[in-house]
């Protein structure tokens, strides 16, 4: 399933063939730990595409809520959740900016909760 749907991305040109093979690779290394949680996966590994294609595309990125930001800092697996995204990024085709990252860690603790 969520194969399917970053295939279902790159057959609509939203992202690239580069940008699916990276995150078709992160599933690969979240499904077996995550399966419970497909959906709040589906969300992270969607989120993780778009971002992606939109730091590729040179595109502007928005920011985190102040508040919501605090929020994620301070939740149980806020420290599981950053070492994840530290290994995850490691083989990311681009450099990921600190908005970015914020982002993808909301979805991140959310899979530790």
């Amino acid at each position: 399933m969520l194969s399917e749907r970053i295939e279902i991305l790159k057959e609509a040109d939203v992202i690239n063939e580069k940008t699916s093979l990276y995150v078709l690779s992160v599933i690969e290394q979240l499904e077996d730990e995550f399966n419970e949680k497909e959906q709040i996966l589906e969300m992270f590994t969607t989120h993780l595409a778009m971002c992606v294609q939109r730091v590729l595309n040179h595109e502007e990125v928005e920011k985190l809520d102040d508040s919501l930001w605090k929020q994620v800092e301070e939740s149980s697996g806020y420290e599981e959740a950053n070492k994840l995204l530290q290994k995850l990024l490691i083989n990311a085709p681009c450099e990921i900016p600190e908005s970015e990252k914020r982002f993808l860690l909301m979805h991140l603790c959310n899979l530790y909760q």
